[in-house]
This record gives C-alpha cells, structure tokens and sequence, in this order.
C-alpha cells in the first residue's frame, strides 16, 4: 500500500508540474524524489538520460526516494517502481534503472530485457563500484548520477557492437591501456638509443684481443669456482572457480541486480 502511494505521488508529479514533458514523452526518466539535485542539474540528467534512451532504444532511468517506508530492500522498491509506474516503466521495456533511498542510504541497479545483455553482473560491480560508489559515498549526488549516464551510454553502446562490457572482453580495453602505458615508453626509447649510437662514431669493431693481452702474455696463476645461479622450474597448478563466468543472472521476474549501502 505503501509503495501504490510512492507510485501515485510520482505520478501526480509528472502530471502537475511536469505536464508539458510529461504528455511529450509520456514518462520522466529521472524522478528526483528525494529533492537531493538543484532544478539545473535535473534538467541535464534528464536530458541526457532522454538522449542515450533514445540512441540505444533502451530506458536509462533514475529514481531517488527520501526514505522507503517498508522493511523491502532497495532491489524490491526499484522492480516495484519499474513494473507498476504509470508513466510507462512497465515490464514490457527494456531499460535499466538506478534507483536511491537517501535516508537508508541504500541504492539498487536494476536492468530488465536488452538492459539484462548490456548490463552484465560484472559490470555492474565495476560500474558501481568503481565509478559511482566512491562519489556516492562522499554525497555527491549529481556527479554520481552523471558518471552513471556515461557508464550506461558506454555499455550500451558496447552490446550494440556486439561485445556487451563483461569479463572476457573487458580484457580488450585493458591490453590497449598497456599498450599504450609500455609500448609507447619503450619506442620512445629505441627512438633516443638509436640517436645515441649514430653519435658513436669513434667507436670501432676490434678484430682480434691483443690488444688487450699485457707485454710478456697471460699467466693464470690461481683460479676458484663460485656457484652463482640455479635455475627452478615450476608449474601453475590451474583451479575451477565459479566467479571466473560472465553473463547476468536474472531472478524468476527477468530482472538483474546489483544493491546495497553507500
């Protein structure tokens, strides 16, 4: 009952001060309940959400509550809302949803349909974890929201490539980062060695060492053998690990999740 009258409200929201956008694009996909954004920062979030909505023909949607009024986790209040606003966050749409209880302090990511391919749980933990908790943590709220958006145009973007953000691909971007972090350094290098040794033009090949050898010749006269170096062999031994899988784990619903405190 309690969650019927968050949903109402929100409704009661778009249609009273928002009624212009509201009727235009038939939902709002950034609610911010918990008046937490000033009127500016809304109005950007809310047009970029529209705008990368639209690229990738999949809801990016943002939801922010003051407090939830139950005992039910932030996952369960973000599929309620998803499923049963008016406005169209219906479970027939793609989409994927970041939800916030400031009060509690609890957030949910929640992705349904094609959301469920771009929005692996892999990357999940790296989206929020990574990018957004940190910001979080501190109460910044609009950079939160801000890094979120780049981070859904991102993986959306990825999936519709054909490569969705996950364990096994996101390996790809790691090894450019290193070639470019070692690659780069090292032919920088062979670059300035090769100056220096067209410089060396004093220094010439020797045919022969007697030079080298004192007037009267070599007499060695005592010698001792020092053991230096050994030489081991090992062998990795490989471990199965169930964390080692990709892909998104779905609930009976179809949803997927990621939840917890900032």
């Amino acid at each position: 009952m309690k969650k019927t009258f968050i949903v109402i409200l929100l409704t009661l929201l778009c249609v009273l001060v928002f009624a212009p956008a509201a009727f235009a694009s038939d939902w709002l996909l950034v609610e911010d309940m918990a008046d937490i954004l000033t009127v500016e920062e809304w109005g950007d979030l809310l047009a970029r959400a529209d705008a990368i909505s639209e690229k990738h023909r999949c809801d990016v949607i943002i939801i922010t509550l003051a407090e939830m009024t139950d005992d039910d986790g932030a996952d369960e209040w973000a599929m309620y809302i998803y499923e049963e606003y008016e406005f169209g966050y219906g479970a027939d749409k793609s989409g994927v949803m970041f939800f916030l209880s400031v009060a509690e302090r609890d957030y949910a990511l929640i992705a349904y349909g094609y959301g469920n391919t771009a929005f692996t749980d892999y990357g999940k933990d790296v989206m929020m974890d990574d990018h957004i908790l940190p910001l979080l943590k501190n109460n910044k709220y609009y950079e939160a929201f801000s890094a979120y958006l780049d981070k859904a145009d991102e993986y959306l973007g990825l999936a519709r490539a054909g490569t969705p953000f996950d364990k096994d691909t996101s390996g790809t971007t790691l090894l450019v980062k290193l070639a470019v972090t070692i690659l780069v350094p090292l032919l920088i290098a062979l670059i300035v060695c090769s100056m220096w040794k067209k410089q060396m033009k004093t220094a010439v090949m020797a045919r022969a060492a007697a030079n080298y050898i004192p007037a009267g010749g070599f007499n060695l006269t005592n010698h001792t053998d020092i053991f230096l170096y050994r030489t081991q062999t090992r062998t990795k031994v490989q471990t199965s690990s169930s964390s080692g899988r990709g892909g998104t784990t779905t609930n009976s619903k179809g949803y997927s999740s990621k939840s917890g405190k900032f």
